[in-house]
């Protein structure tokens, strides 16, 4: 058949593996990267697995991609992407978020051992098939492991009050 249809929104935890995505580079794993002082121990919201870059033996400038499926988010009336980003370690590199080959979100330099929750609103997308690629970008040295989890496409998510649980 020669029929296609992109998916029908989705989250993804990565907890049965990479499922439909493409990936290139990126490591599925559980209980914490090969390298000292980076990457997370466990999943997000107390998960199991994720998908990592491991920048153990790498050159300045790699990048690793992991690429979703056709996704029809036709259905979402304020759509947006939320993810979860673990990016701990002093040579922390960059991620990237595109959308239809567009970037729409950017994160460099460590942000601390803990998972850190993004939204990014894809109102602009509203009513069109979209893909989404996550590309990890090599810092200068080993401690720089960034992982993903928690991947959804869904309605946005407007909060009230403090979004930092730390502060």
């Amino acid at each position: 058949s020669c029929a296609y249809a992109c998916a029908v929104a989705y989250c993804s935890d990565f907890e049965a593996g990479v499922g439909n995505w493409t990936n290139n580079g990126w490591t599925w794993d559980s209980g914490g990267t090969t390298s000292s002082a980076t990457g997370p121990t466990t999943g997000a919201n107390g998960s199991t697995y994720y998908m990592y870059f491991e920048t153990s033996g790498q050159t300045v400038g790699t990048t690793v991609s992991i690429t979703s499926e056709c996704m029809d988010i036709s259905g979402l009336t304020a759509p947006s992407l939320s993810f979860y980003n673990h990016m701990y370690g002093a040579t922390m590199g960059t991620l990237d978020v595109l959308v239809n080959g567009t970037n729409v979100w950017s994160q460099s330099g460590d942000q601390g051992n803990q998972w850190n929750w993004a939204q990014v609103d894809l109102s602009a997308y509203a009513g069109l098939d979209v893909t989404i690629e996550f590309v990890g970008t090599y810092g200068t040295s080993f401690s720089g492991d960034m992982a993903i989890d928690d991947v959804c496409l869904v309605e946005y998510q407007v909060i009230a009050g403090c979004t930092d649980p730390v502060a």
